[in-house]
């Protein structure tokens, strides 16, 4: 299991060329994916702003064939105008967090897209906005407690758009830490965390 502070040093860590350049690559794909007309009309001018266009990418990511690795992460830094290094970072991330929720978070009926994808959507965010220190720490607790997402509805319409709305959620938990919002101190491996509460045996 991966604790919350390890999880932040990976954020601002080196990444190696072979995932940027595969990351830019999605990005490029997500970017060229036709958006949901009827999301895009829920949303209004809320398209517009980067929560929105998180949505949009996500949503459109999430019906790529072939998939989309971390279709979330893709969409929230997409969403930001942030570079390819982002994303591998925040896939990392995403991975690592998956890894520390284990089988049982599955077994569950959660989508890791949508929990593990949200938190590494928002170190992905993060890293665009160049956040550090308790900022960074509070991104990923805001991104923590609202994780979210059923895997009995992936690859249905709505499976797409809990994948934008994670991509959202990143992105949103990333400016609200940016802008002085605080979350708990070990979002993930604390004793009410994340994998405390999502990863316990049923």
């Amino acid at each position: 299991m991966i604790g919350t502070d390890a999880v932040l040093e990976l954020v601002h860590a080196p990444v190696d060329d072979a995932a940027v350049e595969a990351a830019g690559a999605a990005v490029a794909q997500v970017r060229a994916a036709e958006p949901d007309p009827t999301l895009r009309q829920v949303l209004g001018a809320s398209a517009a702003r980067p929560t929105g266009r998180a949505w949009l990418f996500g949503s459109a990511a999430a019906n790529l064939r072939p998939a989309v690795e971390w279709a979330a992460v893709v969409a929230a830094v997409a969403a930001l105008d942030g570079s390819a290094d982002a994303v591998a970072a925040g896939s990392v991330v995403a991975q690592a967090v998956a890894s520390s929720l284990g089988p049982q978070h599955v077994a569950a009926g959660w989508c890791l897209e949508t929990t593990a994808g949200l938190v590494g959507a928002a170190a992905g965010a993060a890293r665009v906005l160049g956040l550090r220190d308790s900022a960074l720490r509070y991104a990923i607790g805001i991104a923590a407690t609202q994780a979210s997402g059923l895997e009995a509805v992936a690859g249905t319409p709505v499976g797409a758009v809990q994948v934008g709305r994670a991509a959202a959620t990143g992105v949103e938990a990333a400016l609200l830490a940016r802008n002085g919002f605080t979350a708990a101190e070990d979002p993930l491996a604390g004793r009410r965390g994340m994998y405390a509460l999502m990863s316990a045996p049923r």
